[in-house]
């Protein structure tokens, strides 16, 4: 009888499994600068360099891994515990580094040297840039993706979907004339910096049944917009944003009071009719989970006879 040796096939049954499975562990993406980042594994300590990005790590379930954020990562509350390693733009690379990262959350606002500093010493950074509600989206499947969080990412994205269609279910049919038309500052403010077309504000505003008047601005920016403009827009409705632990009709008194005390705005149809929204700086600013609140919040103030 001849003898057949089963150890290679036993030992290509053992490589071809621990390839699966190392295969199955090696995640790829490209972030928004067009560079391919590959984890091997779920990362375990994980840095967030912007509060947006605080925030869609918690809401896939990967808060337990983040172990630095910036001094203004503030949502939601149990972040506010982990270990700050500076502000936005200026930040210590010497504490990044001793948190031994295995996944760095950058934002395109986070200042490149130090992203490339840290590509040098071989720490995976990736680079969102959400500019869109689509985009922010995309944020929520791509980060599910780099911490192993997937299945429970395509679930919010099917509820931030499905929340989205209701509202648009609610809007449906208005006319243009029935979206109002919003301009969004504070007669607070010597300078009102307003978001142009195809900006993430005026995407929330779009999609919650309104017109942003400072359509005349170069798309994708923020810029000035000086009394002369506002009044001759006439908004019927002035968006502004609540901070944090305000009392938001102590807020709207406030801006009625003083709006109805000066000259030009005075004569807006917003103030003229008292129409004036406020949403949690927060809720609007950031593109993040808590943006599909304030596009419920908003829809519902503009078209209560819809909601």
């Amino acid at each position: 009888m001849r003898y057949v040796s089963r150890f290679p096939r036993f030992v290509l049954l053992l490589s071809f499994l621990l390839i699966s499975r190392f295969a199955a562990g090696q995640v790829t993406e490209t972030d928004v600068i067009g560079s391919a980042v590959t984890l091997q594994g779920t990362p375990e300590r994980i840095i967030s360099l912007i509060p947006s990005n605080t925030e869609l790590l918690f809401a896939v379930g990967a808060g337990s891994s983040v172990v630095g954020i910036t001094n203004y990562c503030d949502y939601p509350p149990e972040a506010t515990e982990i270990e700050k390693i500076g502000d936005v733009t200026t930040m210590s690379l010497e504490k990044i580094v001793a948190l031994d990262p295995d996944l760095v959350l950058a934002s395109k606002g986070n200042a490149r040297e130090l992203v490339y500093s840290l590509k040098a010493l071989d720490i995976p950074v990736f680079v969102l840039d959400p500019q869109s509600i689509e985009d922010v989206l995309d944020a929520i499947g791509t980060v599910g993706r780099l911490v192993g969080r997937e299945e429970l990412a395509r679930e919010l994205t099917d509820e931030y979907r499905q929340r989205l269609a209701a509202v648009a279910e609610r809007i449906d049919g208005l006319t243009e004339n029935e979206r109002p038309r919003i301009f969004v500052g504070s007669p607070f403010r010597d300078e009102n910096w307003t978001p142009g077309p195809e900006t993430f504000t005026s995407a929330v505003i779009q999609r919650a049944g309104g017109r942003n008047v400072a359509d005349d601005l170069a798309p994708g920016t923020w810029a000035v917009y000086n009394l002369e403009n506002i009044v001759s827009k006439d908004p019927q409705v002035l968006l502004s944003t609540l901070g944090e632990g305000q009392d938001a009709e102590e807020v709207r008194e406030s801006y009625l009071v003083r709006a109805k005390s000066l000259k030009g705005w005075q004569g807006l149809d917003a103030v003229r009719n008292e129409r004036i929204v406020l949403i949690p700086e927060n809720w609007l600013l950031r593109p993040a989970p808590r943006l599909f609140q304030a596009i419920e919040t908003l829809a519902a103030a503009l078209h209560p006879n819809r909601f």
